[in-house]
């Protein structure tokens, strides 16, 4: 992984000045959904964008609210109404928020991501996806929090468990079997990774 200061983006927390916060989750996940089916795996996220599913997007207001996100803007853009120039967008909180009922709470105080979003579109984007959950294993150590999970999907149309071992490579493991959310058939995986927060 590159330096920070050799990094083409910069991630930093969000505040309420950010204005197009939901407006980039939308895009971002709305560019992955056509980055998916084009490649056949429209399991994952369906094929409709989430901009025009006003349930969802109400979903989304209220996850934004209840955690801490983080974004990534190109080094030298600045951002704007009219260029916001985010790459990515990552949420994280205290517990797991979008299906409490299905995955079991922690047995420790943990941060738990609730999605992590990156451009498709980008080159400056490569490697993002991993630099942001670096950045939430940072925020850990400085408050002395043991443990990053989160969930991914684990299923496919090819019967691939691609996020899976992409969590793996970034050092996560699963965490109990897999969960059929809406019990459709549309299958979760929970990995964890530790975080040394020992103290010199």
């Amino acid at each position: 992984m590159p330096l920070a200061q050799d990094r083409p983006y910069q991630i930093r927390t969000a505040s309420s000045s950010d204005l197009l916060v939901l407006a980039t989750f939308l895009h971002l996940f709305d560019e992955s959904v056509v980055w998916l089916t084009s490649r056949g795996l429209s399991s994952q996220w369906g094929s409709k964008p989430l901009k025009n599913d006003p349930a969802h997007i109400k979903k989304v207001e209220k996850l934004l609210e209840q955690s801490t996100v983080l974004l990534a803007t190109p080094v030298k853009s600045a951002f704007s109404s009219s260029q916001p120039g985010i790459l990515g967008i990552c949420l994280f909180s205290s517990s797991h928020r979008c299906h409490p009922e299905v995955i079991p709470p922690a047995s420790e105080p943990e941060y738990y991501i609730q999605a992590i979003l990156t451009s498709r579109s980008s080159p400056s984007a490569k490697g993002l996806g991993a630099a942001l959950v670096a950045e939430v294993e940072r925020i850990a150590w400085e408050a002395g929090i043991g443990l990053i999970r989160l969930d991914c999907y684990a299923g496919g149309e090819k019967g691939e468990e691609g996020l899976v071992r992409v969590y793996e490579r970034m050092g996560f493991q699963k965490s109990g079997g897999l969960l059929d959310y809406y019990e459709s058939g549309w299958m979760g995986q929970v990995m964890s990774r530790r975080v040394d927060v020992r103290r010199a």
